[in-house]
């Protein structure tokens, strides 16, 4: 009896301690938690523990981590695993991801696949920009006045990497206002700047008596420079058949973006 206390203090402690303990980043990992995979991840690579790192890493990437994903993949691929670094690889790029687009291109590379390669590399200059965005614009007739211009510009993966473009606009200066159909191709010389080309047709929709067409037929060429998958800015040059000729600056946000903006003004 007289070691009774002493011992069932200890036992308490002991179940106190452990009841209160912080779970380690391992402990974190195994219940689910991406973060605490990768993050524990890194600290194995450090302690040159590859393997484990590896599984943490292939872990995180399971619960959906493209910075995980993206890691496993290029650690793979420097370690010459070309099969094993594709699969991670590949999810993120399916995630957009413009990192492991150029490594999936330097993984055909070792491959020896000199054409895959290249067509990773052409589809990496534009891949993390916006599908959809909206770009407000303001007008500089040369006849004088200001103008403003809105669009809606769909530029998919699929219409050759983003380079095609479709869209809708209304334009509106102090002398015509139309509505418009657009289709465009922009030329990516970096994944941040690209010189582009459109044209234009659509009806006026104002009523002005000394319109000589109904429809407006026009064409525009300028520059875009692109801050990833956010926006754009954009400036150049339009004309159309009823004589007018204008300089353009433009914005353009992701349509999500655009509409948080929108829901706090």
């Amino acid at each position: 009896m007289s070691c009774l206390l002493p011992c069932l203090l200890t036992v308490a402690c002991v179940t106190t301690h452990e009841a209160t303990r912080a779970p380690t980043l391992e402990e974190k990992c195994d219940g689910g938690s991406a973060w605490a995979c990768e993050t524990w991840a890194k600290q194995l690579q450090v302690d040159n523990r590859t393997e484990e790192a590896d599984r943490a890493l292939g872990l995180a990437c399971a619960m959906g981590s493209t910075s995980a994903c993206l890691s496993q993949g290029k650690d793979r691929l420097s370690r010459g695993d070309l099969d094993g670094a594709e699969s991670p690889l590949r999810r993120a790029y399916d995630e957009e991801s413009e990192e492991a687009t150029l490594a999936l291109a330097d993984l055909e590379d070792a491959r020896g696949d000199v054409a895959g390669a290249a067509h990773f590399r052409y589809e990496a200059l534009s891949i993390d920009k916006s599908t959809t965005e909206f770009a407000f614009g303001w007008r500089v007739p040369f006849d004088g006045g200001m103008g403003l211009a809105i669009d809606v510009n769909v530029q998919p993966m699929g219409l050759k990497a983003r380079r095609l473009t479709l869209g809708a606009n209304i334009s509106m200066d102090p002398k015509r206002v139309s509505l418009n159909a657009t289709v465009g191709y922009q030329h990516f010389v970096t994944n941040w700047f690209a010189p582009y080309a459109r044209a234009l047709v659509g009806p006026y929709i104002d009523d002005s008596a000394s319109r000589r067409t109904p429809i407006n037929l026009g064409a525009e060429v300028g520059m875009k420079f692109f801050a990833g998958p956010l926006g754009h800015l954009g400036t150049g040059f339009g004309t159309s058949l009823d004589g007018s000729t204008y300089y353009f600056l433009q914005a353009g946000l992701d349509w999500v973006l655009t509409l948080v903006v929108l829901a706090h003004m």
